[in-house]
């Protein structure tokens, strides 16, 4: 259910962002001002990034090279994933704690164009991170569980 919502989320503000781009620059060769589509689209793509990397990390779509663990057994692949995982874990909460101190600093700043608070797009990380550390964990403990595979 809350992988839908993700995907929803992310395939929208992927549709907004190449309509924004595409229509500044179109509108640009006839003259026309849209100075506030770049902000705008600043604010989805911060926000599409950091949940779509959520939904990435979830269904297991992460970059990775995997390459040298494969040649290791079953075992020692899962006590790598294992550490792998928690020190993703560990970096989200770092993040969330930061990102969200940069948040509240950015609180007073506003987009050039946009009556809209700089904190909205800075607070994407915090959320995506949360959101990252969550799937993180359940990745974790699955990954402990005796008798589960390695995805």
């Amino acid at each position: 259910m809350f992988q839908k919502i993700e995907e929803y989320f992310v395939c929208i503000g992927l549709l907004l962002l190449i309509l924004l781009v595409f229509l500044a620059a179109v509108l640009r060769m006839f003259g026309i001002d849209m100075s506030w589509s770049t902000d705008l689209a600043q604010l989805t793509f911060a926000w599409v990034c950091f949940i779509g990397a959520d939904l990435a990390m979830r269904v297991n779509r992460h970059m990775g090279v995997d390459l040298f663990v494969e040649r290791f057994p079953l075992k020692v692949q899962k006590i790598i994933k294992s550490i792998i995982l928690t020190l993703v874990f560990c970096f989200m909460v770092f993040v969330i704690i930061y990102g969200v101190n940069l948040s509240i600093i950015n609180r007073q700043r506003h987009f050039n164009t946009l009556p809209i608070s700089y904190s909205v797009a800075t607070i994407s990380a915090p959320v995506g991170c949360l959101l990252m550390a969550i799937t993180s964990f359940k990745q974790l403990v699955k990954s402990i569980k005796p008798n589960k595979g390695i995805k």
